[in-house]
């Protein structure tokens, strides 16, 4: 379980549905996301764009089902999984249940994306996707 003396940013509400322009990763621990946040800011990141899900407010907001965001949750995330989506957040639930962190950072050019990516993956990020205006893509 996530250290509650750990405050992260959370994600405003417009992140139930697809995010646009960032990196999503999952990230092991507190600290490991911590550090993951510190050195993104550090690196010019807007830390007020980063936000991590994690603990029983990470479960709600991810809420796979959307039966905690209403109608619209529920459409937005039926919507999600036709497009394959569904299973991918289903999985990021699972992870965060199992005490893991959900980090995303904005990624709006190339060079950004590469910068978040390096900086995720040297603090413990794994299973990273980017999430463009219009496209998906995993990142190796």
């Amino acid at each position: 379980m996530p250290d509650p003396d750990f405050a992260f940013t959370p994600p405003p509400e417009a992140l139930l549905s697809t995010p646009k322009h960032r990196i999503v990763a999952r990230v092991p621990a507190p600290d490991d996301a911590a550090s993951a946040v510190d050195a993104l800011a550090a690196a010019g990141v807007d830390k007020s764009q980063i936000f991590v899900l994690c603990g029983e407010d990470g479960l709600l907001r991810l809420d796979p089902t959307g039966q905690h965001h209403g109608l619209q949750g529920r459409l937005v995330r039926a919507s999600q999984t036709v497009f394959a989506l569904g299973d991918m957040i289903s999985d990021d639930a699972e992870f965060v249940a199992r005490g893991g962190l959900i980090v995303t950072a904005p990624a709006r050019d190339a060079d950004e994306r590469r910068l978040v990516a390096e900086t995720l993956r040297d603090h413990g990020g794994t299973d990273m996707r980017y999430f463009g205006a219009t496209t998906f893509e995993e990142i190796g």
